[in-house]
């Protein structure tokens, strides 16, 4: 009896399992034969990713609308390591890609530390790039070799086998290698790669040829790049690109992604916070080798804000083409009186300043270059003896020579030292220090008073003057008048220049002298001022003695322009409550200066409008190199709207008045065109 029971349990759980396995078979051949074709699919719709949605940054527009840098959606290449692997063929699909490329003539990201066949490293590997290849090889587990070992490993690594060429192994073994380093250092908090962008702005005929092939990995994203609608302003307005390796925390902790696109410098850097948009997030359904099924979610992104500068474009191409066709008059004069080459005017800045608002009108800077074919022309400009990429007139500094007479003048006045009547004999040779140092004045002036002396530039006048007021007085109200420290401007790398006297000698280890303090009040020795303080300092003066901080941000909009967010205050950096016999005294020399007799009279005496204005040149040193020209100027006199500062590296002093000239008259016959015309500033309101 217990001998059937035990039988029949068995048969019973037999008869269970084969039951059991019998539905499991039914269900696996349900779901693998019967609808198999239709489980892969669902299951292939179902891979999901994330997809961010690059937000458009703002635009940048002049003061009157005019869009001078703008966004136009392009075409941008992206690899998937993941999506790339689980491929077929990595190798054969990344092989493809290239010869696509090839065949569209699209330049692609290629930093891979090899060269060849036959293989090499790079001459050019930069202390980063073999860094990172140290780093790459010790993550791997690979001891340093030579190229050609490190290329059998690579092939071997990334099984890219004999069909390929040894040329075809390199392109398609250095894209690996460019995926790889971001694999493995992307979540290293000690490390930054950027984002391997393969080929952005490529054209709609390499997209097809890439959907066409379906090659899996390889995505198209349809992004906003920045367009220059000018060509002019390139100092000012600057580039955007990816973030730089050595700002990257600093990106980082103020919540930038990775992969985000910023300004790199200009007025895209400076604007940063408003022109940067907010990304947004797209949750997608795909198949297995890319195609979109289903979208999950999406959050939209949001542009950024549209900026409005302070500069006219039009008025900015006109200081730029004066600034460039004095220079040039400049050079050919200078080639008919037998110069050398390195004698010759060279590079040079003009600022125009509104005098009643401290707005920035143009700013230039010669040489300049071309925003659009910056990443072209970058080995050459980067080779450019003259520094075309310097923005001379807010990082360039150079002696003010007799232009720095009115903050001297202006010293004297105002501590008693001088009255506007005072007369002062110009004896030629001035004779205080010596026989060890004796000036000279070459003018032969006779007795002037202080509108006289800036009338002549008579140095033995502001000889004499500078001793009586002191180093220390004259750097007092200098600095009041903005030299010696930065304007505060919005761009970055503006220099603040310096002051001659003690206490920068003392800094710099070298000795100061009783009679350095004659060539500081002519606007020699250690005095070191950049264009754009020279004309905030001119502006000072017509404003008789009001200091506003220049800019050139006038107004933040709302990306549709419904909304103005930010307009930029009218600030007062420093009032001189100056006395009326030092404004009278000080302007009517400027005022001479363009009478006969004065230093600007042969370009100005008959100009249609009155001028107020200053030549210098900053002398000739020890090696010969000739004067650089320095003018400063603010019109019309009696009304003062602009006010404008011109230097000019070997440009000769006075020389340099007629590149003012031509800006005078670009302002005020625009002036008078716009009196004729509806206004455009509708978008500032």
């Amino acid at each position: 009896m217990k001998r059937a029971k035990f039988f029949f349990r068995i048969a019973l759980l037999m008869l269970m399992l084969g039951v059991f396995l019998l539905g499991a078979t039914a269900r696996l051949y349900n779901l693998q034969i019967t609808h198999g074709a239709d489980n892969l699919r669902e299951a292939e719709r179902r891979l999901r990713r994330t997809v961010v949605l690059p937000a458009a940054r703002g635009e940048i527009l002049d003061r009157y609308g005019r869009p001078l840098v703008v966004n136009r959606l392009s075409y941008s290449v992206r690899l998937d390591l993941n999506r790339l692997t689980q491929a077929a063929d990595p190798a054969g699909t990344l092989d493809r890609l290239v010869k696509l490329m090839d065949e569209t003539q699209t330049a692609y990201t290629d930093t891979f530390p090899i060269a060849g066949p036959p293989f090499v490293y790079r001459a050019d590997l930069t202390e980063q790039d073999s860094d990172r290849l140290e780093e790459f090889l010790r993550r791997k587990s690979w001891g340093p070799s030579d190229a050609e070992t490190l290329m059998a490993q690579m092939r071997k690594e990334y099984a890219v086998d004999d069909r390929f060429s040894d040329t075809e192994a390199l392109r398609i073994v250095g894209i690996r290698y460019e995926l790889d380093l971001r694999a493995l250092f992307g979540m290293d908090p000690y490390r930054y790669i950027p984002p391997y962008r393969f080929a952005d702005d490529v054209d709609i005929t390499l997209v097809g040829k890439i959907r066409e092939q379906g090659l899996s990995g390889v995505t198209i994203d349809t992004v906003p790049i920045r367009e220059y609608r000018t060509e002019f302003a390139a100092h000012l307005l600057g580039r955007v690109g990816q973030i730089p390796e050595k700002e990257a925390a600093d990106y980082k902790a103020r919540g930038y992604a990775a992969d985000e696109i910023v300004g790199l410098d200009g007025l895209e850097r400076a604007l940063e916070e408003w022109l940067r948009g907010t990304d947004g997030v797209r949750e997608e359904e795909t198949t297995a080798s890319g195609k979109v099924t289903n979208i999950v979610s999406a959050r939209p992104p949001e542009p950024g804000k549209n900026c409005m500068l302070t500069i006219d474009i039009r008025f900015q191409e006109q200081v730029e083409y004066a600034l460039a066709s004095g220079i040039a008059a400049l050079r050919e004069r200078g080639e008919r009186e037998g110069l050398a080459e390195e004698e010759l005017a060279g590079a040079g800045a003009a600022v125009v300043i509104d005098v009643p608002t401290g707005e920035v009108l143009a700013m230039a800077s010669y040489p300049t270059f071309h925003l659009t074919n910056f990443q072209s022309d970058y080995a050459a400009l980067l080779e450019d003896p003259m520094r075309p990429m310097v923005n001379r007139a807010l990082a360039g500094t150079y002696e003010p020579g007799s232009t720095f007479k009115m903050a001297v003048s202006i010293a004297a006045l105002e501590t008693g030292a001088i009255t506007p009547r005072t007369q002062i004999l110009d004896r030629g040779r001035y004779m205080r220090f010596a026989p060890s140092y004796t000036p000279r004045c070459s003018g032969g002036h006779g007795s002037v008073n202080v509108s006289r002396a800036l009338q002549v530039s008579c140095n033995y006048f502001f000889y004499d003057v500078g001793w009586m007021t002191g180093i220390e007085t004259m750097n007092r109200y200098a600095r009041e008048l903005g030299f010696g420290e930065v304007t505060g401007i919005e761009l970055p790398g503006e220099r603040a220049g310096s002051l001659a006297g003690p206490a920068y000698c003392a800094q710099q280890g070298i000795p100061w002298n009783g009679g350095d303090v004659l060539q500081a009040a002519i606007g020699q020795s250690y005095n070191q001022f950049t264009p754009l303080q020279l004309a905030s300092y001119t502006a000072t003066i017509a404003n008789d003695g009001v200091r506003y901080r220049p800019h050139l941000l006038g107004t933040v909009k709302s990306y549709d322009y419904d909304e103005t967010l930010y307009d930029t205050p009218l600030e007062v950096v420093k009032s001189m409550d100056l006395k009326p016999e030092t404004l009278n005294a000080v302007h009517e020399g400027m005022r001479l200066v363009t009478q006969p007799g004065g230093t600007a009279a042969g370009t100005f005496a008959s100009y249609r409008i009155s001028v107020g204005a200053k030549t210098g040149s900053a002398q000739k040193k020890a090696d010969g190199s000739p004067d650089n020209g320095v003018f400063v100027a603010y019109a019309p006199f009696d009304d003062p709207e602009i006010a404008v500062a011109v230097v000019v590296e070997r440009g000769g002093g006075a020389r340099v008045a007629p590149i003012a000239r031509d800006i005078f008259d670009a302002y005020f016959n625009g002036q008078d065109e716009m009196d004729s015309v509806p206004a455009q500033n509708a978008l500032r309101g």
